[in-house]
């Protein structure tokens, strides 16, 4: 029987190139927060039933940092909803907050948020579309 697990990254540090202004285009402290939801074994018997959270994890951490520099967390964000929804079929609901931190005098770090299902996110980013092509199906989250 399968159940519905959320699997949370909460703050992890990275650096992006991030932001429109000239000292943005040098990686600057950024916090990632992701939940992913989806459907798997109630009782996994091993890691293969889980929704294994290291490689996202790794991928934020170690090599998105080494992304060109973009203006927009609206990209940036679009592109942790890119390999989540590669990472696991299992994987039906992502939500993201980016926080940059530092900017401002007021808050310790300002950001934003955004959830979006694997089949909206497919309908936005027509480059997915391969993606879902060799994944077999998986039942949605009602």
């Amino acid at each position: 029987m399968d159940a519905i697990w959320n699997v949370r990254i909460e703050r992890l540090e990275t650096k992006l190139a991030v932001g429109i202004y000239d000292n943005e285009r040098e990686p600057q402290p950024v916090w990632v927060s992701v939940t992913l939801t989806g459907l798997a074994p109630a009782v996994p018997a091993g890691l293969h039933d889980c929704i294994d959270y290291e490689p996202l994890c790794h991928w934020l951490a170690t090599e998105w940092p080494r992304s060109p520099h973009t203006p927009l967390l609206e990209t940036r964000v679009n592109e942790v909803f890119d390999f989540a929804f590669a990472l696991n079929p299992r994987v039906q609901e992502v939500s993201v907050g980016l926080y940059k931190q530092r900017v401002s005098r007021y808050a310790t770090a300002i950001g934003l948020e955004r959830s979006t299902s694997r089949a909206a996110h497919v309908r936005t980013m027509p480059a997915l579309r391969h993606i879902e092509k060799g994944i077999e199906h998986v039942a949605d989250i009602d």
